[in-house]
């Protein structure tokens, strides 16, 4: 049985998550231009209700001129996309990929390899521990070393759609329905973490949203945990 990490939340007070095993990340860069992407977003949603899994849906702007403008675009997405292509030394672009863990990246339609490496990860010991309390608009954020020789990270707060519904009427999917989950709206960068010593930031949230925290290793390196705000 596949083991579960629990993360705590209560007001006013510092509770850690419950360690079993450590969340593993799925980052998806998918589009509603391309043909090829809607087998990859329904992975996404399966892996989306498993435990232990994080999912995140990147959804790029470079095929909104091929008739079909997809409306959860942002040139941001695209950003982090080049971000992973330059430090894998990658020729181009391309949907859907897949990114696990910050650690390896592959087609993302590819369920029986992206299953692999999620269990893979799940296997190993957590990194980090994620503190948590929210009070009204604002969540306060420990991060605490769990080994080592950490590498300095970016703690990012990551804003999410949980699921949400498009009708597709041109471009390659025209005549599609397609469920999208987590989809990202915005990734806000709320401080560093120098990998050995405990740190606490703070984080707006808007109401009705759902948030993960990411905290990912400098210049698109591992990701060293992550965890649900609500």
């Amino acid at each position: 049985m596949r083991l579960i990490k629990i993360l705590v939340v209560a007001f006013g007070l510092w509770l850690p998550s419950a360690v079993f095993a450590q969340n593993v990340v799925v980052e998806l860069f998918t589009s509603q231009g391309c043909s090829s992407c809607p087998p990859a977003d329904d992975v996404l949603r399966e892996l989306a209700s498993e435990d232990g899994v994080i999912v995140l849906g990147w959804h790029v702007d470079y095929w909104d001129y091929l008739g079909w403008k997809d409306k959860f675009s942002r040139p941001e997405n695209t950003e982090r996309q080049m971000g992973y292509r330059n430090r894998w030394n990658l020729r181009t672009l391309y949907t859907p990929q897949a990114v696990i863990h910050g650690e390896t990246q592959i087609v993302g339609s590819n369920e029986r390899k992206i299953r692999m490496y999620v269990d893979q990860f799940q296997a190993e010991q957590p990194m980090l521990e994620v503190g948590l309390n929210t009070s009204g608009d604002t969540a306060n954020i420990k991060i605490s070393a769990l080994a080592s020789r950490l590498p300095a990270a970016d703690i990012f707060l990551v804003r999410v759609i949980p699921e949400a519904t498009t009708n597709i009427s041109r471009g390659e999917n025209a005549g599609r329905s397609i469920i999208y989950v987590n989809v990202v709206e915005e990734m806000t960068w709320v401080g560093n973490w120098n990998g050995r010593s405990d740190v606490k930031v703070n984080a707006s949230l808007k109401g009705g949203s759902r948030y993960v925290i990411l905290v990912q290793a400098k210049d698109f390196g591992p990701v060293l945990g992550a965890e649900y705000v609500n």
